[in-house]
């Protein structure tokens, strides 16, 4: 069997079976890279990415692709994960896979702090959709919690209460924080406000005819005719 041959039952495997996990229900096909690991090792990395990965699919929000399906395409096609982190190389990682959005980041630790980034971002046009951050001092036990978290942080979901509760009692600085969808609506009004005036200012046309916009904002004003 020829290698495009394979590659094309491949992907008919693969969309069939997203098929069958209900991607018409309007969910968003995604994938997950390993993070990078910054003063961890990437076994540790690669373990707490798996945590991440399956909080995820618990969110019942996405059509996650598994990890199996994911290293049996890219095996095939010749590509190797390790050492993928930029975001050109995770674009390109989602385009062999045929997914929407990917996700892709860093676990960290330095002293006794733990800090978690992740982004999730369109495959087709490279905007960040949403993006996480937290930092995170305490018991190492509680550390799968807040991955947890940010699991249903990243796909756009508030964690549940009990979550939640865990890290306000572990570390009340995290618990503050505002959840990324928050973080999101502040910067999408900022950004709505330097659309308004560029418009007022003559430069709307080209805003406006570029991906400077992101989908859900409204149609510019209309200018009365002289």
């Amino acid at each position: 069997m020829s290698k495009i041959t394979s590659n094309i039952l491949l992907s008919i495997f693969f969309f069939s079976t997203l098929m069958g996990q209900g991607v018409t229900d309007g969910k968003t096909t995604v994938a997950i890279l390993d993070f990078e690991g910054r003063g961890i090792s990437q076994m540790e990395s690669a373990t707490l990415t798996d945590r991440l990965q399956s909080e995820m699919v618990n969110t019942n929000a996405i059509i996650m692709v598994e990890r199996n399906q994911m290293e049996e395409i890219l095996n095939e096609q010749g590509f190797q994960q390790s050492g993928c982190t930029s975001a050109e190389c995770a674009a390109e990682v989602g385009a062999l896979l045929g997914v929407q959005n990917m996700v892709s980041g860093s676990f960290g630790l330095l002293g006794n702090t733990y800090t978690i980034d992740a982004k999730m971002f369109s495959v087709e046009t490279g905007a960040t959709i949403r993006s996480v951050s937290k930092t995170y001092k305490g018991d190492v036990d509680n550390l799968l919690t807040v991955i947890e978290v940010v699991a249903w942080e990243i796909v756009g979901l508030k964690a549940p209460q009990d979550k939640l509760d865990i890290l306000a009692a572990a570390d009340p600085a995290i618990a503050k924080a505002p959840p990324a969808s928050e973080r999101r609506g502040m910067k999408k009004g900022t950004r709505r406000l330097l659309i308004a005036a560029a418009l007022l200012g003559g430069g709307g046309y080209y805003l406006y005819s570029t991906d400077f916009f992101l989908p859900e904002l409204p149609e510019p004003p209309q200018v009365p005719e002289g």
